[in-house]
């Protein structure tokens, strides 16, 4: 494996990547094209949480797939959006324009959002071709053929951010927010997940936007585990909280779930018949 932090997109809003190669293998004449993850953890727009970011990068390494986790923009410099997706645009059509230079296949391209971070993919895989005209990219360049969202933020109206100063640090004037209504024929497939005792992000979030997408016709999975809080990332004690964290013995065991752990090789699965 190699890794690469590099600065991509125009002056007004660069974005930092650091991208995940995974090694050539010797045995191989013609070294495979990789399909691509582009990452995006969550945290509140706040942060980069730790526990969705490197170590789920590996996850998919392992998976055969390179991964890009992208550094958004985030609310210590307001407003988040539209800045944000023309982050993500820039990204995209990045790894399209140079998919040679990357070894990635262009043509199996997935977003995946964790949290605020899966709101960022939900209004990307929403908004892509209009964000290829203000970003004065090929239309091509922007798509992306797949969405997987782990207990997404989809509305500021749905419950999070409890706040109207966060909402508007994340917003600011811009008003395409509420990804279940923006929904289009033009969305790539999703796989979306969450639990029904999310205490953070209502799980009504998922809900709305899978609705919105089974209404026009986008094929999506959508798993409702029926317990576990909010941030669970892979469910397994790799991505738990240390014991006792929080003065609670127990919090860090209520991160670990082995029902919900399955949705990383259910979305693996869901993913080799959705991009072959």
């Amino acid at each position: 494996m190699k890794i690469f932090n590099f600065t991509l997109g125009q002056p007004d809003f660069p974005v930092t990547v650091t991208y995940y190669q995974p090694a050539a293998i010797a045995d191989f004449n013609q070294p495979p094209r990789r399909p691509l993850v582009i990452l995006l953890p969550g945290g509140g727009y706040r942060f980069y949480s730790d526990r969705e970011n490197e170590i789920v990068a590996l996850q998919y390494l392992a998976a055969g797939y390179a991964v890009a986790v992208v550094a958004y923009r985030l609310i210590d410099q307001p407003p988040v959006y539209p800045t944000a997706l023309y982050q993500l645009a820039q990204v995209v059509a990045a790894f399209h324009r140079h998919a040679e230079t990357y070894a990635i296949d262009a043509q199996r391209i997935l977003l995946v959002g964790f949290s605020a971070g899966g709101h960022l993919a939900a209004l990307y895989a929403d908004l892509w071709p209009q964000l290829a005209q203000t970003c004065r990219v090929p239309s091509r360049d922007c798509a992306v053929q797949a969405v997987v969202l782990a207990y997404p933020v989809i509305g500021l109206r749905l419950g999070w951010p409890p706040d109207s100063a966060t909402r508007q640090a994340i917003s600011g004037t811009w008003d395409l927010t509420e990804a279940d209504q923006l929904v289009t024929s033009q969305n790539p497939p999703a796989f979306v997940w969450t639990t029904a005792t999310d205490e953070l992000v209502p799980p009504q979030n998922a809900q709305a936007y899978v609705q919105a997408l089974q209404h026009v016709g986008v094929p999506v999975a959508f798993h409702l585990y029926p317990r576990g809080p909010h941030a669970l990332s892979l469910a397994r004690s790799i991505t738990a909280f240390p014991a006792g964290t929080d003065q609670d013995p127990t919090f860090g065991a209520r991160y670990v779930e082995p029902e919900v752990a399955t949705w990383f090789p259910a979305q693996l699965a869901w993913l080799q018949r959705v991009l072959g």
